[in-house]
């Protein structure tokens, strides 16, 4: 959803500016997220169960089938909306404005890798300033990249495993093999990295919201990502693009 043209510049001088919020998210990316990780948690749970030792599953006598009946049902609907959902996500990149914008400001560059420096030159105490991120830093690059060729990797071998009689026994395993591994890969880097990230930083504790408005205020937009809040603040169209009045208008 996009709204007129706020004069920023015109209200401050007046002091009449209200409150701005700023998109991260838009509709769209909110969806596409959600049904990612609504299969991802499915994908984990199912994926792991077949790891559980034959004596727990004792423990279930003659339901132990059906439990494992359905664990294969639900891996394989949640792997195949992945799938579909990331090829939806390809499509977005390519032909919709919103995606193309996306897609042009996630491309890595060169001032990645220095602020990559500069970060850790900040934390080590060896420089006095944090670096300015534009709207997607080093960090949102490398997991974003990690999580789609990942994606491919488990979409492939996973196919492999469900159509497992049309192939030698030598690249079944080592589909197994690729896909657990990547599997156990993928996990903690959702806990350890985008948990963190999302969660449990402090001024982020015990939520985040932003998955479900899309959208961040003033002061965490320049603090968090400065230099994209200054060129939003420059140009009149991205204003239109990535302000709002107020939470819930995106």
């Amino acid at each position: 959803m996009e709204e007129k043209v706020i004069d920023i510049k015109s209200e401050t001088e007046k002091g009449e500016r209200e409150k701005l919020y700023f998109v991260r998210l838009n509709y769209s990316e909110r969806v596409q997220h959600l049904i990612l990780a609504v299969c991802f948690v499915t994908l984990i749970i199912t994926g792991f169960m077949l790891n559980i030792p034959e004596e727990a599953l004792m423990v279930l006598g003659s339901a132990g089938e059906t439990v494992f009946f359905w664990r294969t049902i639900l891996h394989r609907a949640a792997g195949t909306v992945m799938i579909l959902v990331s090829l939806y996500h390809v499509y977005y990149l390519i032909f919709k404005p919103a995606g193309r914008r996306w897609i042009s400001d996630m491309m890595m560059r060169g001032r990645d890798f220095k602020e990559l420096k500069d970060t850790l030159s900040y934390y080590m105490d060896f420089k006095d300033t944090y670096p300015e991120y534009d709207r997607f830093c080093y960090k949102h690059k490398f997991e974003y990249f990690a999580l789609y060729f990942g994606n491919m990797v488990m979409a492939v071998t996973g196919l492999l495993l469900w159509t497992e009689s049309s192939w030698s026994k030598f690249v079944l395993d080592i589909s197994v093999l690729i896909h657990g591994m990547e599997a156990i890969l993928a996990s903690l880097a959702i806990i350890v990295w985008h948990m963190y990230e999302v969660y449990l930083r402090p001024h982020k504790f015990p939520v985040d919201n932003l998955c479900f408005t899309g959208l961040i205020d003033e002061e965490e937009m320049k603090a968090e990502y400065p230099l994209h809040y200054k060129k939003i603040m420059a140009d009149p169209e991205l204003q239109k693009i990535y302000i709002r009045r107020k939470p819930g208008n995106e």
